[in-house]
């Protein structure tokens, strides 16, 4: 049996999708999806973009975009996806604010000892 709503295939004897949680009717089975009918899982999208994000965000907008993989990727694990792009993405961000973190103490560090030495 495959979701009307998602197109997941599901056992016979489910009464919700377990993807999208779509309740399944008896009434709704069909043999086989049309590509058309055939969706991405819900959560693909927020693991891509937390992939995404979290590789742009150790080089770039470390905080903003670091933070967005983080989320995105709790997003896509709340929501059933199972895929390693979301765990990826989270494992990036969580990289990219710790590098981030570094860096900004780094250079707090650095501006000091420059004050110091009366460079600035």
């Amino acid at each position: 049996m495959f979701c009307p709503r998602c197109g997941s295939q599901s056992s016979d004897n489910t009464v919700f999708c377990a993807y999208c949680g779509t309740r399944i009717d008896g009434n709704d089975r069909k043999e086989q999806p049309t590509s058309q009918q055939q969706q991405k899982h819900p959560g693909e999208s927020s693991a891509t973009s937390s992939l995404v994000c979290g590789i742009i965000g150790l080089f770039v907008l470390w905080f903003v975009l670091s933070i967005v993989a983080i989320v995105q990727g709790n997003k896509a694990k709340k929501l059933g996806y199972t895929g390693g792009t979301a765990t990826a993405g989270t494992i990036l961000g969580w990289i990219g604010v710790v590098l981030g973190i570094i860096g900004t103490v780094y250079s707090f560090i650095l501006l000091a000892a420059m004050s110091a030495e009366g460079w600035l």
